[in-house]
């Protein structure tokens, strides 16, 4: 019983698919067509070139601009008249600690873009193994759901040939066909829910995908869990949502730094030359905005506010991932006594008092009633176990996330 489930996942994906392909993908290989084609991802990489981008503007100096005027020159009484010119030229000279700090919030944006890239990274990483296992599992449901069918056909048979010789009432066979009518439609379902799996893979995949495709059903190996206080801490330290905040935090603050440097007023050199008949005049000036009536009081108090609102959010952040690994942690557990109630006999049982029943039946001791009964018996503990391991595995997933364990690694 112990590798029971991943030969059911495998029979029933092989028998569900029509147009198989010629070798089983496994969980690496789909891994590997998620992490080069998920469009979600993608589209998230791409956001690194725009932060670089930034970065580039943050770091230019500022344009200088040039005045050209001409026109012409008529004396009121006396001197010449004649044409005119002016030229100007005038650059603004940027404080070095405004510049500064606007190209320190432009490298914390790439920081927070590495951040969000990472955090999708995992999110679709995540995704697609959740979505692999529960593939599986629709498999497992699926020869279950075929099993039952053909067992509870192969039960009509005997009714029917023993309600043929008079040793059972005919509405013994009319209960039974209406049991293999349900079991039919049950394993219909299963299908049309496996084949929803795979639709999620598929699209999870960038439509890498045939329509039809086998899994390999074998597990790779996952490390035992640590103490819940050992977790929490490597979550802290670890999970990329938070790498996001503290991120976000320095440019907060690196734009705070540029508000407040910008009450200085920022010098403008200027070089002016006119020409007229009569004259030519050269002039150097500098020209200083006063700052008067804005002390940008509004916008350093919108800096600091963004400061306080994502310190906020990083501690709500903790506190949800926290929240998130204790029910996990707790979900984790609960899985696993259930698994080990199954293994250690609730199966074998089962399976034991359908043959008894089935036995007795024969014998002409037990009603087939008493077989349907251990039959669904049967069936619910072998439905409930593939829920309880894949519920522990699904755990199990959520943990590995919250510790930013690299999704892609089993490659």
């Amino acid at each position: 019983m112990k590798h029971w489930l991943a030969v059911l996942a495998c029979v029933g994906l092989w028998a569900s698919t029509v147009q198989a392909a010629e070798r089983a993908l496994d969980l690496r290989a789909y891994l590997a067509l998620v992490e080069a084609h998920n469009p979600e991802l993608n589209a998230a990489q791409k956001q690194r070139g725009q932060a670089l981008a930034e970065e580039r503007i943050a770091r230019a100096y500022p344009n200088p601009d040039i005045e050209i005027g001409a026109g012409s020159w008529q004396p009121r009484a006396g001197g010449r008249s004649g044409d005119v010119s002016t030229l100007g030229i005038s650059q603004r000279i940027e404080l070095p600690s405004v510049r500064e700090a606007r190209i320190g919030a432009a490298r914390s944006g790439i920081a927070v873009t590495d951040a969000l890239i990472e955090t999708v990274r995992q999110q679709v990483g995540y995704a697609a193994i959740q979505a692999w296992y529960d593939a599986l599992r629709r498999g497992a449901e699926f020869a279950l759901a075929n099993e039952n069918a053909a067992l509870l056909g192969a039960m009509r048979d005997r009714v029917r040939a023993r309600v043929d010789v008079g040793e059972a009432p005919r509405f013994e066979l009319t209960r039974i066909e209406t049991e293999v009518l349900v079991a039919r439609n049950l394993a219909e379902s299963a299908r049309l829910r496996l084949e929803e799996a795979r639709a999620v893979m598929r699209r999870l995949s960038g439509n890498r995908l045939p329509t039809a495709f086998l899994l390999d059903p074998a597990e790779p190996p996952r490390s035992t869990l640590q103490p819940l206080p050992v977790l929490q801490a490597l979550v802290l330290e670890n999970h990329p949502s938070l790498r996001v905040l503290v991120a976000e935090n320095a440019r907060a603050r690196a734009r705070l730094e540029q508000e407040l440097a910008l009450r200085n007023p920022q010098p403008t050199l200027q070089l002016l030359q006119s020409r007229d008949p009569d004259t030519r005049q050269q002039l150097v000036g500098v020209a200083l905005p006063l700052p008067l009536w804005d002390r940008r009081s509004g916008q350093i108090a919108a800096a600091q506010s963004a400061i306080e609102i994502v310190a906020a959010q990083r501690e709500a952040q903790r506190a949800q991932l926290l929240r998130e690994l204790d029910s996990a942690y707790a979900r984790f557990n609960i899985a696993q006594r259930l698994t080990e109630s199954f293994d250690t006999g609730l199966l074998a049982q089962s399976e034991s008092a359908l043959r008894v029943a089935e036995a007795a039946y024969r014998a002409g001791e037990r009603g087939f009633l008493e077989v349907l009964d251990a039959q669904r018996t049967l069936r619910a503990v072998r439905t409930d176990y593939i829920q309880a391991r894949f519920d522990r595995l699904a755990a199990q997933l959520d943990i590995e996330r919250l510790l930013a364990q690299d999704p892609y690694s089993l490659r």
